[in-house]
């Protein structure tokens, strides 16, 4: 993803007769993921434009998150990256509003991508910690969707440079590598295959100045595998790629006549796609390596120059810092001299980068640790006004939602529903505690389905519960009845004919918390003397 992964083998376009529905956009965003990281991002972003409009986010909102993502994709592609930011953060907000826990640690990880081109590091890791924190819920590894979000997830580490919260994530995902899908699995192993690449080759930008011949033969059995498990069915890049790293081990440790004829031999390599950006940077490095220890320095310069310009903005800072070394390199092979000011210099940057990356890393890590923190009191917060046996506000956040109600405004009408279930202590009594549960559970669910999303429902304590709601006296009442027929309707009521009092009090100025209960429950009382199964007014 982003010109540092594998994207799937393109289908065919869509035009403009496309009649857009929430359905046909999922199905779509694949394709357009594939077309716009293969050289059709304006043709993408149009057809994306025109399926906006058809897939609003309030009634389709995982379908218009799809398009938002696509959307940003294909800015970016086309260095539109201000406004590509602009969508990333309508997109996250989406995702916020709608739950899509997923989608939103993706639109992040592509975020972090944007930040980091615009030049904005610092707010780039934010966002990255913001993705690193959310991703701990996505427990779900089977999940397809969950899976993508943490590939990109991995991308956004190795853009940053915080490698160990890669691998990290990476392990995650080995403990399901057998359920991956087949385009997930070699879009792991090709990441993977890369880093180990990357980490070979820099081994001899600094002294002995001798390769990693341990990682270049790790990355070309890595990139093996993956080809076998694509095995030519997803991707068009793989065989590419498993050629590239098999022909750059050869080139840095090997032989490098037979080297540069197997990477000249591979044709178009810097006319492909983004989708090839990491195969052009290593293609590039190999031919550099091998014309400069064929005594053609100066040709090898001259082709990674011209990788350097197509990579651009493709790839991440680090693989174009080892292209641009072997250019350096080819131009000037004094540089890695022994004793030389250049050696010292290299030795004494490569010290500070790596201060420098273990300190982005441990920033990183603190700001994901406060995170996580703040959303774990939150949870304990939530937690301890929660009743544990029907899931409903207990009688702390009860009481805390009656106060701050009863305190609004003159002209505000609030109303305050007491309900005592009728007939629940015969439950109790003839059938046990348990059947008494399972009635308080149902009716908890029957109460919370029947009352409106913003109305706070709370179990007062026993078999009593309250409804706090913004409503007059009218419609105060009507609520009352539809949740009188909700808990007579409840299966296990029905069959212990179990059902309810209610006390409506409706204030319509500052009242004393205590004051607004007495009345309620005076009302509920009324109800139960007339008979139950019934609502008052106090």
């Amino acid at each position: 993803m982003f010109g540092t992964g594998l994207v799937p083998l393109a289908g065919a376009g869509r035009g403009a007769h496309v009649r857009w529905s929430p359905d046909a956009v999922l199905e779509a965003r694949q394709d357009w993921v594939v077309r716009a990281q293969d050289g059709f991002a304006e043709d993408v972003l149009a057809e994306v434009e025109q399926a906006l409009p058809a897939v609003t986010p309030e009634q389709a909102p995982r379908a218009h998150a799809a398009a938002l993502y696509v959307q940003a994709l294909c800015l970016m592609t086309l260095g539109e990256t201000s406004i590509a930011v602009m969508v990333a953060r309508e997109l996250i907000a989406l995702c916020r509003r709608a739950g899509l826990v997923a989608g939103a640690v993706q639109a992040r990880a592509l975020l972090v991508e944007l930040l980091r081109r615009e030049g904005q590091l610092e707010q780039a890791v934010e966002q990255l910690a913001h993705a690193a924190a959310a991703a701990g819920a996505l427990d779900d590894l089977r999940d397809p969707e969950v899976q993508v979000a943490l590939a990109a997830l991995i991308v956004a580490h190795r853009m940053i440079g915080v490698r160990e919260g890669a691998h990290e994530i990476q392990r995650r995902l080995d403990t399901v590598e057998q359920h991956l899908p087949r385009h997930q699995l070699v879009s792991r192993l090709s990441n993977l295959a890369f880093e180990q690449a990357e980490r070979g080759v820099r081994a001899a930008h600094r002294p002995p100045f001798g390769p990693g011949r341990e990682q270049l033969d790790e990355a070309v059995a890595t990139i093996t595998r993956a080809a076998a498990a694509d095995a030519g069915f997803t991707y068009r890049v793989v065989d590419l790629e498993c050629q590239v790293l098999t022909a750059l081990a050869e080139a840095m440790t090997g032989d490098p006549a037979r080297a540069l004829a197997s990477l000249t031999g591979i044709p178009g390599v810097l006319e492909r796609g983004p989708e090839a950006a990491s195969a052009q940077v290593f293609w590039a490095i190999g031919v550099v390596r091998s014309l400069s220890r064929l005594g053609r320095a100066a040709e090898g310069a001259a082709v990674g120059a011209r990788a350097l310009a197509v990579v651009r903005d493709h790839v991440v800072d680090s693989e174009r810092q080892v292209l641009a070394y072997e250019v350096a390199l080819a131009e000037h092979p004094s540089i890695a001299d022994p004793g030389s000011g250049t050696v010292e210099y290299l030795t004494l940057a490569g010290r500070r980068e790596d201060e420098t990356s273990t300190l982005l890393d441990a920033l990183f890590r603190a700001r994901v640790d406060l995170l996580r923190g703040a959303d774990e009191r939150r949870v304990l917060a939530r937690a301890a006004r929660l009743d544990p046996l029907t899931n409903l506000v207990n009688r702390r956040g009860g009481a805390d939602a009656i106060s701050e109600a009863a305190s609004m405004t003159v002209g505000e009408p609030v109303a305050l529903l007491l309900i005592d279930l009728d007939g629940f202590k015969e439950v109790n009594d003839t059938q046990g505690h348990l059947a008494g549960d399972v009635v308080l559970r149902e009716v908890s669910t029957a109460l919370r389905t029947a009352a409106r999303l913003e109305d706070v429902v709370a179990r007062w304590g026993g078999d009593e519960f309250v409804v706090i709601a913004a409503l007059n006296e009218t419609r105060a009442v009507a609520l009352a009845d539809r949740l009188l027929e909700t808990i007579r309707n409840c299966p296990q009521s029905s069959a212990s004919r179990v059902s309810a009092s209610i006390g409506v009090a409706v204030r319509t100025a500052p009242i004393e918390d205590q004051e607004w209960l007495r009345r309620a429950d005076e009302a509920m009382y009324a109800a139960k003397r007339a008979g139950g199964d019934s609502a008052m007014v106090g």
